[in-house]
């Protein structure tokens, strides 16, 4: 009986191993229901008709957002020639049940150049209905995370739009087409992470025609996932125009579930800056994957954003070896090495450096110091020379032994410059917080205010007597529009004011 439970319980973990593994793919749905709405937008005269589809409660037209997970990674999608924005329905809600909101224009002309402004004029209204308190989507957008995908001429739209727009992140297109201007070479101006998805029986935009050429010009960080079997129309849900394109042998359901599993893939790594989705866009399992033909050509990734731990900037230290640690960072590219640089400076703009150790490999690092003083550290983590994320900075005091008697007060009244400045999610979508560091010869009472660029008081920091030494305390921008603000300190007969700049 024992050995039957045994057995039951190995079979029925066998089996929510299976289960997890089938619908983790990112082909499968997501964790969100699809809600979508339509809107009319107009740019300089052109009338633009779009559906946007958003992570909903529920299924259906008009659905409740889900407001508990936001921010939502825009992606704005344009259709092909003589289509409907309407034939790629599957495709938008699944997305949507990922968590991006896509924006699908209607475009009113096959104006290539001008399909392209339309993409990202798009884009930017899903930004400004993150700012407007009357819209669903009412700081529920990643104004920081733009993609951009569409379907043959629609995809060569998206290109062209990304040669216009540093800002853009990641471009994905389905087939895309040869565009005038050509689309193929301005692909050396895009600076987002190109992924060009293609068919390989395409008889309307054959790859060696369009997309083999766009992604050889291409700078890397690139991709070209080509589906086998797959045609130029089967990216579509409707089936009406499968006879200008029959030489595919793949069926319509396997064509779109390909495509499902690269877009989710591409968009979740980029724009959710979620790195298990490397493993299906570019790693081991795009790699393994019978039913495409990979390029790729990576190179190194910014370090995503990481933290000081110890010693901060409370620690007065009375020995001569000191323990630095802070947290470990990793780069989107999981092939990239991350290595870590320490400086240590005797001020905070680190013109006077004291010390610095680089390619350690772990996250802490010993050092003895012979000096006592105040000191300031940072720690730089990079993947080269020219890819690399610096930490915001800490300070301690070291009291040696036999030094007690030496004072540590502040010989002045000083505000220092915030840090980092400028600041805000659309910097780093993990951190809306800067430090201002002040310090105090004698015990004082402080004031620290925060005035918009119109003189009006936004936020009081400090109102209260605060003992001689060096302070410092974080200031949270979520609360701020994008814009110009100053920060003032009273202290005594001491007054100083610095600005500082906040983008959402």
């Amino acid at each position: 009986m024992k050995k039957k439970r045994v057995i039951m319980k190995r079979i029925i973990f066998c089996l929510i191993v299976i289960i997890n593994s089938v619908y983790s793919q990112p082909e499968n749905p997501g964790s969100f229901q699809a809600g979508w709405i339509s809107a009319t937008l107009n740019r300089d005269g052109r009338t633009i008709n779009t559906v946007i589809y958003y992570p909903a409660i529920s299924e259906g037209s008009g659905a409740q957002i889900d407001t508990s997970n936001g921010p939502y990674s825009i992606v704005a999608f344009g259709h092909g020639f003589f289509m409907q924005n309407n034939y790629y329905i599957s495709l938008f809600k699944h997305l949507a049940s990922y968590g991006h909101i896509v924006i699908a224009p209607q475009f009113p002309d096959n104006n290539h150049l001008q399909l392209g402004f339309d993409l990202l004029f798009c884009a930017n209204h899903l930004k400004n209905e993150s700012r407007n308190p009357n819209s669903i989507f009412y700081r529920l957008v990643d104004t920081a995370k733009v993609g951009l995908s569409g379907h043959s001429m629609g995809g060569g739209a998206s290109l062209l739009a990304a040669a216009n727009d540093s800002t853009v992140d990641v471009v994905a297109p389905l087939a895309a087409a040869e565009t005038n201007p050509s689309a193929i070479s301005v692909m050396n101006k895009i600076k987002a992470v190109v992924y060009l998805i293609t068919a390989q029986n395409d008889g309307v935009t054959p790859p060696a025609n369009h997309q083999i050429p766009m992604y050889n010009n291409a700078l890397p960080i690139k991709g070209i996932p080509t589906l086998k079997g797959a045609n130029h129309t089967k990216f579509m849900d409707t089936r009406l125009f499968d006879w200008t394109d029959p030489r595919g042998y793949l069926t319509p359901a396997e064509q779109l579930r390909l495509t499902r599993r690269y877009l989710t893939s591409i968009f979740n790594l980029f724009l959710k800056e979620d790195s298990s989705y490397f493993k299906y866009a570019f790693g081991t399992v795009a790699q393994n994957d019978t039913s495409i033909i990979l390029e790729r050509q990576l190179k190194p990734l910014r370090p995503k954003p990481f933290g000081l731990i110890s010693p901060n900037n409370f620690s007065f230290i009375n020995q001569k070896i000191i323990n630095f640690n802070w947290n470990s960072t990793y780069s989107l590219n999981l092939n990239d090495v991350v290595r870590y640089k320490i400086v240590i400076s005797r001020d905070s703009t680190f013109n006077t450096i004291f010390f610095t150790k680089d390619s350690i490999s772990s996250t802490n690092y010993q050092h003895l110091f012979e000096e006592d003083g105040k000191f300031y550290w940072k720690v730089i983590a990079y993947t080269s020379d020219s890819t690399f994320t610096q930490t915001n900075f800490f300070s301690f005091i070291i009291l040696l032994a036999g030094n007690e008697d030496k004072s540590f007060t502040p010989q002045q009244f000083k505000l220092e410059q915030n840090y980092p400045n400028p600041f805000g999610g659309a910097i780093n979508s993990s951190n809306t917080e800067t430090t201002i560091k002040f310090d105090l010869p004698t015990d004082s009472k402080v004031l620290l205010e925060v005035y918009n660029i119109v003189g009006e008081k936004v936020a009081t920091l400090i109102n209260q007597d605060l003992s001689a030494g060096f302070h410092n305390i974080n200031f949270s921008g979520k609360e701020l529009s994008t814009g110009v603000y100053f920060y003032k300190l009273s202290a005594s007969d001491f007054t100083s004011t610095k600005k500082f700049i906040f983008i959402r």
